[in-house]
Formats: C-alpha cells, sequence, structure tokens
C-alpha cells in the first residue's frame, strides 16, 4: 500500500462531497433540475468508491494458500484499482459533469475518450507525465521466456507486449482502439502512442489486465507489484486533480 496513494485518494474523495454539496447549494429548495441531480448522483457515487480505495488495506482469505499467497498485494491493488476506476468512470460518463470542464466534452462517446477530459484538467503535465509512461514502457518491452508462442511477432524472445497482445487480446478487439495502439508498438518497438491515459484504460480491460503480467504470463511478482503501483500513483493524481478542477468549475 502506497501512503501517498491513500492520502490522494481520501484528498479527491473529499472535496468531491464538498461538490455534491455545492451542486445542492445552488438549486432551489427542494428543486434539483434533472441535470443537478444528475451531477449529485456522479459525484457522490465517485466520492463514495474513493473512500473505499482509500480505506482499503487489505482482504481476508478464508484458507491458508490463499492468506499466503505471493500475490496478496497484488491483488489487493488491483482491488484498489478497480474501486478507483469505478470512481473515474462515474465522473466521466456523465455529461453534466464533464461538461463542467469542456463543454464540448459530452458529445464524445468513447469512454477513452472521455477519461482523456478528466485527464486533461487534472493538472498534469507531460513532464509529469512522462517518469509512469517510462517505466509502464519498460514493463512492456521486457522479454518473456515462454515455451511456446505459436503466433509471429517481431521479437524473439516475445515480449511482454507482444504475449498480452496476441495471447490474450482477444481477436475482434485486436484491430480496434487500444488493441490496434498495442499492435503498432509491438510492430514498432515505439511506444508512443501509448501514453499515460491509455494505459491506464487499458488497464481496466483485457488488453492490459493487471493480472497479466503476474501469474497468467509466470513473470516475476515484483513485475506486477511495479505495474500496478505505477498506474494506481498516476490515477490517483488524476482524480485528485480532476476534482479539484470540477470544484473550480462549480
Amino acid at each position: 500500500m502506497n501512503a501517498s496513494v491513500t492520502s490522494r485518494l481520501g484528498c479527491a474523495a473529499r472535496i468531491l462531497n464538498q461538490c455534491a454539496k455545492a451542486v445542492k447549494a445552488k438549486a432551489a429548495p427542494g428543486a434539483l433540475t434533472p441535470l443537478q441531480i444528475e451531477q449529485v448522483v456522479g459525484l457522490g457515487t465517485a466520492c463514495d468508491w474513493l473512500f473505499w480505495a482509500h480505506s482499503l488495506r487489505s482482504l481476508s482469505y478464508s484458507d491458508r494458500r490463499h492468506s499466503k499467497s505471493p500475490r496478496v498485494y497484488c491483488v489487493q491493488e488491483l482491488t484498489r484499482f478497480t474501486f478507483m476506476w469505478t470512481a473515474t468512470n462515474a465522473l466521466f460518463a456523465r455529461s453534466s459533469i464533464i461538461n463542467l470542464l469542456d463543454a464540448t466534452a459530452g458529445s464524445k462517446k468513447g469512454e477513452l475518450d472521455r477519461f482523456r477530459v478528466l485527464f486533461q484538467h487534472c493538472g498534469l503535465t507531460k513532464k509529469d507525465a512522462t517518469p509512469f509512461e517510462t517505466t509502464l514502457h519498460k514493463l512492456l518491452a521486457s522479454e518473456m521466456e515462454v515455451k511456446y508462442f505459436p503466433w509471429a511477432s517481431t521479437s524473439s524472445p516475445p515480449t511482454t507486449l507482444d504475449v498480452i497482445y496476441f495471447k490474450y487480446t482477444v481477436a475482434d478487439q485486436q484491430s480496434k482502439g487500444v488493441g490496434r495502439k498495442l499492435l503498432q508498438a509491438s510492430k514498432t518497438k515505439n511506444y508512443s502512442d501509448l501514453d499515460l491515459p491509455t494505459l491506464v484504460y487499458a488497464t481496466r480491460n483485457w488488453n492490459i489486465h493487471g493480472v497479466l503480467i503476474s501469474t497468467s504470463l509466470r513473470g516475476p511478482m515484483k513485475k506486477f507489484n511495479l505495474w500496478i503501483d505505477t498506474i494506481n500513483t498516476a490515477l490517483a493524481k488524476v482524480l485528485e486533480g480532476a476534482a479539484l478542477a470540477i470544484q473550480n468549475a462549480i
């Protein structure tokens, strides 16, 4: 558990709670508009899940096998990420909230495009994002020892990215959105299109899911831990910064 992550999550949750109260304060007594109700629901949902993420200290299991597993930490932090992403989704899924940051944001259809609205207004500069991206790109570029890899790859041995794309990305997703970016990076070894918002977003689905860098790939546990710690630290900063931006816009 990273203390700075939980501290940022607690701060973001408190700010979003204040935002919901500010929306209510602007309405006539007992007369919230449908738009204001949507804002209060989204802000309140995000606040609730961030407090869950902030308060998570450990998970308990009913048997020794899981209690003593070396995967305990990574499963715990992946659970924290799931809480964090649920809060993130509660914000960007509601046009009434992201329109506070960008009047055209509500017209965006894709989840990644909507998440980028939060990212673009959270205060993280390119310089701030670079260390996160560098760490994640190195993990994706690391070579894997696999007994059998029947797919065509430009790497020998294949990289973590090759294994994620060819083995774990389902066929109908390989040519769409993030899947297309993964293939391009695999071919060219140029990871510039896999920027921080893309990699955070990809971690919430089966393109780049944290657990794939753990036992599913038979890689060292520290590889997974570094991935999820990097992602959680970055997303915590995004959420705290975006919460402040929303507060300033209300």
